[in-house]
């Protein structure tokens, strides 16, 4: 039987092929920790459900406007507008989707052509790559370097821009290294983008799992940038809502309608009761995503400490995320024989760095997203098995 040929060239998701081995190791009844999914383990703040479940009981169970709500779409505005700097219409420049993930697959697919180019920041999260050749684009990959703190070089972005440039798509803070973008950076980018006329489009889900110091900005909000950037975020990571599925994007009308395209033949619209739980967590969930993130940051000390103490390993500790990502190359062991070896011979389950980057042979990507006990068992698991390598 016949498929669609460029079908061939799209991989499925190594994280999930991670995930279903541990899973099934665990049914088998083997001691298995899940430092490989980027999923917190908090549960949704109960006033967010309470919200969800206050609509049921008024039986909104019926289609939703493909744009999402109004008052959803006016709540992510008024997010936008207090935390971002951007000033978005909700009637006219926000889509809420079913997802990250479908914001993203709306960006490429709704804006891009044949022949145009994407360029992605590598190392970067699997789907933009595989994004970009489903929408029969090329993708042109600028590598971040971790003796530069895992920032890309403007320069090398300058030289991957071409004619043919149509996006660039950014993430930050950044999976799977937790860098975080500094400003002077993002003013350098909207410079180029506003020289050659192409299209940011920036996935900032992880804005609210900053640390210490670090600066979230948003490019949109920077003098020039606001109609020609695509911003991309979700309530997933930072209210504990990964499987209510709700993302969205915030971009000049233009490029929201192809956008609504695609989003209206791949979903339609998300369940109204869902939207009713994301205006509470927009308007009231603060306190909720600071006692999340100090946690968060209890963990990324306790792990890179522990994980410190390894000579053979590396590690640029994170300024966001709940993601770590150590250099294992003094071992001599391509990341993916270290990881499937990891789990196998201890039960820790991590990703290995090729799944974010074509020369990611050398890191695996640990998530800290995960109880305190866990993450000193999971440490002392991986420690033990490099001193067995050794």
């Amino acid at each position: 039987m016949h498929f669609s040929n460029h079908m061939d060239e799209i991989q499925l998701s190594k994280i999930r092929q991670i995930g279903e081995l541990a899973g099934k190791m665990a049914k088998e009844g083997r001691s298995v920790i899940k430092l490989q999914v980027g999923e917190p383990d908090f549960d949704t703040p109960q006033h967010i459900i309470d919200a969800a479940i206050a609509s049921l009981n008024k039986k909104e169970t019926h289609y939703a406007p493909n744009r999402g709500t109004l008052a959803c779409r006016q709540a992510i505005a008024a997010k936008l507008r207090r935390d971002n700097g951007i000033q978005a219409d909700p009637e006219k420049n926000i889509l809420v989707l079913n997802g990250c993930a479908e914001a993203l697959m709306c960006s490429t697919l709704g804006i891009l052509d044949q022949g145009e180019e994407m360029i992605v920041i590598e190392p970067c999260f699997i789907n933009y790559v595989q994004l970009a050749k489903l929408s029969g684009c090329t993708p042109v990959v600028v590598r971040a370097r971790e003796e530069d703190g895992w920032l890309p070089d403007i320069e090398d972005i300058r030289r991957a821009v071409t004619s043919r440039t149509k996006i660039l798509l950014l993430c930050t803070p950044t999976n799977p290294t937790g860098a975080v973008y500094p400003r002077a950076l993002l003013e350098d980018i909207a410079k180029l983008a506003m020289e050659h006329g192409f299209i940011v489009v920036s996935d900032e889900v992880y804005e609210k799992l900053i640390y210490g110091q670090a600066e979230h900005v948003s490019i949109a909000s920077i003098p020039g940038m606001e109609e020609r950037t695509v911003t991309i975020n979700g309530l997933s990571k930072a209210y504990a809502m990964t499987g209510w599925r709700l993302g969205y994007v915030a971009a000049d009308e233009a490029l929201i309608l192809p956008m609504l395209k695609v989003h209206q033949y791949a979903a339609t619209c998300l369940p109204v009761f869902i939207q009713a739980g994301a205006v509470e967590a927009l308007d009231n969930s603060e306190a909720d995503v600071a006692a999340m993130r100090q946690e968060y940051q209890k963990r990324r000390d306790m792990l890179a400490e522990l994980l410190g103490q390894c000579e053979d390993l590396s590690l640029t500790v994170p300024e966001g995320t709940f993601y770590m990502y150590p250099n294992i190359s003094k071992l001599g062991i391509d990341s993916y024989d270290f990881v499937f070896k990891l789990l196998e011979e201890t039960g820790v389950a991590t990703v290995y760095g090729t799944a974010f980057d074509q020369k990611g042979q050398g890191n695996i990507r640990i998530s800290f997203a995960n109880s305190e006990e866990n993450l000193r068992e999971g440490a002392r698991r991986i420690l033990q098995f490099i001193a067995k390598m050794r």
